[in-house]
C-alpha cells in the first residue's frame, strides 16, 4: 500500500507537472495507491477557495474524476483509530 499525499495530486494537476512525479506514479501498481480523506478535503478546499472560472471548473472535473475513477474504493477514512495510530507512529519516529 502506498498512500500519496495531497501534493502528489496537486502536482499532477499543474499545467506542466514535474516529469519525475508522473514517472514515479506511473511506475506504481495503481491498485496499491491510496489517498486519505484528509487529502481529499485539502483538494476540495483548495478548489472551493479558487475564483470561479474555466481553470477552476477544469480542476473540479479533474479532481472528481481522479477521486471517483482512479482512486475508487481507495480513499482511506481518518477516524479515531487512525488518529491513535498516527500519534503512536509520529511519536516513535520523533524519538528515533
Amino acid at each position: 500500500m502506498i498512500i500519496i499525499d495531497t501534493n502528489v495530486i496537486s502536482e499532477l494537476l499543474r499545467p506542466a507537472p514535474e516529469p519525475k512525479v508522473e514517472h514515479w506514479l506511473s511506475a506504481q501498481d495503481g491498485l496499491n495507491v491510496y489517498l486519505t480523506s484528509i487529502s481529499e478535503a485539502e483538494l476540495r478546499y483548495g478548489l472551493a477557495i479558487m475564483g470561479n472560472g474555466k481553470r477552476r471548473a477544469a480542476l473540479v472535473d479533474a479532481v472528481d474524476r481522479i477521486l471517483r475513477e482512479d482512486l475508487a474504493g481507495r480513499i482511506l477514512p481518518f477516524d479515531s483509530d487512525a488518529a491513535q495510530s498516527y500519534a503512536t507512529i509520529a511519536a516513535a519516529r520523533r524519538s528515533a
